[in-house]
């Protein structure tokens, strides 16, 4: 600036000499005439006062504009200042958030909002500290203004919108959510996710199912993962069909299930289950047993007592093999005692179920402890001390089936 300075001196300085030897060597004149108006002047009188006139013409123009720009340049240094400021209530708005100061979070939070460049930030953010003070109401006029205040957010918003409804236990309305955000963004992997959990939670497996595809394709989810959810939809969609006694649907579940699937111990159980309810516990057998030559299962081992072959003595010496592999087994000895009690051989049946209460009291096997009593004469008073245990160890354990 000061150079700047210096060279315009040196310039005038130069100019001014200038003319002064043009003054000295040749004076001249200007005649200026208009109508009966005149002036008549030295040439260097006429410069140096038109030169001033351009200057003072120039510095009046400048001023005028600068007067001019004052309110735009007031204005875009108050829009800065807030701005600032908004950031800066941003910053502290978060700090306080994470701190779990709510209601001071959430008014620093909107203080500044409408004068951020990031009111979405602002928004999102007050709408958490409004759900941690359960005013759900704010929440979601935050989320409103959220939407409204960002353009191409909406993915953003309804992933948060989603997320404190869940916090709420809002399950219904973050499910429909969560379908809207599905429909705008079918390949959005968290939206996925999120929906595949939902569903599972609020046992909607045919859901489960009609995400898994995109689970898998996404890769949202590891291959095995995958595999275990299509299991557990697939036992899902089958319990609820048991619930219903719906047969017709247990046999189409069952028949369109997959090889694996129709193998794995959780879905067995829940067809075998289906099929005793239904009187046809022989075609249950045969699937328990192929189940038990490669695998072990405690709950397939209980329902082999639940259910009668036409080989009774095969059944027994069947599932006599499986407890020498398997020795103290609470519920392959309730099994076998229950099977002795149908072949009428109370004696071997009473021994077995002492020896299954020994390894694990359970209401089940004191009831059917007393049944067996009840086939001796003489028994009566051992017959209702069973059952007596049998009622007080139901009530005290409640649904005593494994």
């Amino acid at each position: 600036m000061m150079m700047k300075l210096l060279i315009i001196i040196a310039i005038a300085l130069l100019i001014g000499g200038g003319l002064m030897w043009l003054v000295e060597f040749e004076p001249g004149f200007v005649l200026l005439q208009y109508g009966s108006w005149s002036l008549e002047t030295s040439l260097v009188v006429f410069a140096v006062a038109f030169v001033l006139l351009v200057l003072t013409a120039y510095w009046a123009l400048k001023s005028l504009v600068l007067i001019k720009q004052t309110p735009g340049r007031l204005s875009r240094w108050q829009s800065a200042k807030r701005l600032t400021r908004a950031n800066k209530t941003l910053t502290r708005g978060l700090i306080t958030l994470e701190e779990g100061r709510w209601s001071e979070a959430e008014r620093l939070l909107m203080r500044y909002a409408g004068h951020s460049d990031t009111p979405l930030l602002h928004y999102l953010a007050a709408a958490r500290a409004a759900q941690k003070q359960d005013a759900a109401e704010r929440r979601d006029n935050y989320l409103r203004l959220a939407h409204e205040t960002t353009e191409g957010a909406d993915i953003a918003v309804g992933v948060v919108q989603a997320e404190l409804q869940l916090e709420s236990d809002q399950k219904e309305q973050a499910l429909a959510t969560l379908q809207h955000l599905r429909e705008m963004s079918p390949k959005h992997p968290y939206v996925l996710q999120q929906l595949q959990k939902l569903y599972s939670e609020m046992n909607e497996w045919q859901g489960v199912q009609d995400v898994l595809p995109d689970l898998k394709k996404r890769h949202v989810l590891p291959s095995s993962d995958v595999k275990s959810l299509s299991t557990d939809a697939t036992v899902g969609q089958l319990e609820s069909a048991i619930a219903r006694h719906d047969w017709n649907k247990v046999s189409e579940l069952w028949d369109g299930a997959p090889t694996k699937i129709r193998h794995s111990e959780a879905m067995l159980h829940a067809y075998v289950s289906a099929l005793i309810q239904q009187d046809r516990g022989k075609e249950a057998g045969p699937l328990i047993e192929a189940y038990m030559n490669n695998e072990w299962s405690d709950r397939l081992a209980y329902q082999y007592g639940l259910i009668k072959l036409d080989n009774l003595n095969g059944q027994i010496e069947r599932a006599e093999r499986w407890e020498k592999k398997h020795p103290n087994n609470p519920w392959l000895l309730l099994t076998l005692g229950r099977l002795m009690k149908v072949n009428n051989q109370a004696e071997k049946a009473e021994s077995i179920l002492r020896e299954s209460l020994a390894h694990g009291e359970r209401g089940e096997t004191y009831q059917a402890l007393a049944e067996v009593l009840a086939m001796t004469p003489g028994n009566e008073a051992a017959v209702l001390e069973a059952y007596q245990k049998g009622l007080a160890l139901m009530l005290l354990q409640g649904d005593a089936s494994i």
